[in-house]
């Protein structure tokens, strides 16, 4: 399982939640909100389109793993002039998010997959090794937060990028967002390339973007993710509580986690069935002026029934991350923590985080990472360093297991201890077992700045 979709999983284990629904259809209530017309009975006869329910079943669940979706306006729905986004970013920073530029960094903007705004930081390094991308979890993505307010220079140049959904850059709706994720992260490669000696790239990634690296193997053909992959060739790519997804591994890791996988499918369907028929809906309304008022009473509906749904859907994933950052850390990192809590009160609002959440929540699920895939890893010539924590609150090492047996690495059925080391036969991709949680790269970052050493 994804260290981070766990934190949205755990709410999912409700027997109550159902991913067996068959198509969703919208009903006349939600989940004990009081009862709604039925949206079918204002379909005009010249456009009888399916009424959507959501079952209620799903609706009942405490479910983190729904935590994220909302559709934006239509007039917000594109992307926004990057002068204008990065404009915006700014005045977050100077709201005081947990990720505020610094003295020695730059904020910087590009247009990323589909013509988003995504944005990133960089900082110059003292010259002589290469570059690195960071790029962090699904739900909390400022990972490496700590290590970066450490007073010591960077060896080499340093790209931190906000993937959409996560302020400053703002979700831009996708259906598959581990696609785009995945074209943004080689962006980003590229940009650090282009300084870095002899054009190499090292990456950083912790949680849900080991995944993205993942993706971004299997777009390989694409020439702006070839550059990339030629720009990381040879070098470390160090993935910090990784894991990966292929079929039979949702029975393996066992009936309650299949529950989950198919909740969050059935949750990721529901949205797609009725925005479609809300798009059905608009083009009837721009056919025949007539049908307008059914189509607004339709749609107005929709929004005020998808937003109940999504703010259901999200309240236990937000209060299980309330929980794990509620405990004081050491002083020199817990002003990271009083932010990241900060930022996570501002997220909990976003219907934008909450669609990034479920989404890549849904495109994980769906994901399947091939041997033929792990392969490319070697003939890149890649010097992979997975490091893992012995006390991971949301990543089991069942589920770690199955991303180091996919990469060729023999592991024990039982969790090391802290303080072990598994590699492959070359010895050119290694895991290590460190003492930590979940939080590892936050908590810990002179021990995370050692691991990094050249």
């Amino acid at each position: 399982m994804s260290p981070c979709l766990a934190l949205l999983a755990l709410a999912l284990a409700s027997p109550s939640f159902s991913g067996t629904a068959a198509a969703p259809r919208l009903s006349g209530s939600l989940g004990g909100l009081g009862a709604l017309p039925a949206l079918g009975a204002a379909s005009p006869s010249a456009a009888p389109f399916p009424a959507l329910t959501a079952p209620s079943a799903a609706l009942a669940a405490p479910a983190p793993l729904l935590s994220l979706l909302s559709v934006p306006a239509a007039e917000e729905s594109g992307p926004k002039p990057l002068a204008a986004a990065s404009a915006e970013a700014q005045a977050l920073f100077d709201g005081g998010r947990a990720s505020e530029p610094g003295a020695d960094w730059t904020l910087g903007v590009f247009e990323g997959d589909g013509g988003a705004a995504v944005h990133y930081k960089s900082r110059a390094g003292a010259g002589g090794a290469p570059a690195r991308v960071y790029a962090g979890g699904l739900a909390l993505t400022a990972s490496f937060e700590s290590l970066f307010a450490r007073a010591q220079k960077p060896a080499g140049d340093e790209l931190f990028l906000w993937t959409r959904g996560h302020a400053p850059s703002a979700w831009s709706a996708t259906k598959n967002p581990i696609d785009a994720d995945a074209r943004d992260l080689a962006k980003a490669v590229a940009l650090a390339a282009r300084a870095s000696p002899g054009g190499k790239v090292e990456l950083v990634l912790h949680s849900f973007a080991a995944l993205v690296f993942q993706r971004m193997l299997q777009l390989h053909a694409e020439p702006a993710v070839a550059a990339a992959l030629k720009a990381l060739a040879g070098s470390r790519v160090f993935l910090l509580h990784a894991t990966t997804h292929y079929e039979g591994i949702d029975r393996r890791l066992g009936p309650e986690f299949e529950r989950i996988v198919q909740a969050t499918r059935a949750a990721v369907d529901f949205l797609d069935a009725g925005d479609a028929a809300a798009g059905l809906w608009e083009a009837a309304a721009r056919m025949n002026p007539f049908s307008e008022p059914a189509a607004s009473a339709w749609l107005g509906q929709w929004r005020f029934q998808r937003g109940q749904f999504l703010e259901l859907a999200s309240r236990e994933a937000v209060a299980l991350l309330r929980e794990h950052l509620a405990e004081p850390w050491d002083k020199p990192v817990d002003r990271v923590r009083r932010a990241l809590l900060k930022d996570l009160e501002a997220d909990a609002r976003d219907p934008g985080w909450q669609e990034a959440l479920l989404r890549r929540s849904g495109d994980a699920f769906r994901f399947e990472f091939s041997p033929k895939d792990a392969a490319r890893i070697r003939r890149l010539g890649l010097r992979l360093e997975l490091v893992y924590s012995d006390a991971d609150q949301l990543l089991s090492w069942e589920s770690a297991r199955a991303f180091l047996e996919r990469l060729g690495i023999a592991s024990p059925a039982e969790a090391p201890p802290a303080g072990s080391a598994l590699r492959d036969k070359t010895g050119r991709l290694r895991a290590r077992v460190v003492a930590g949680d979940h939080y590892f790269p936050l908590k810990r970052r002179d021990a995370l700045a050692e691991i990094l050493e050249p």
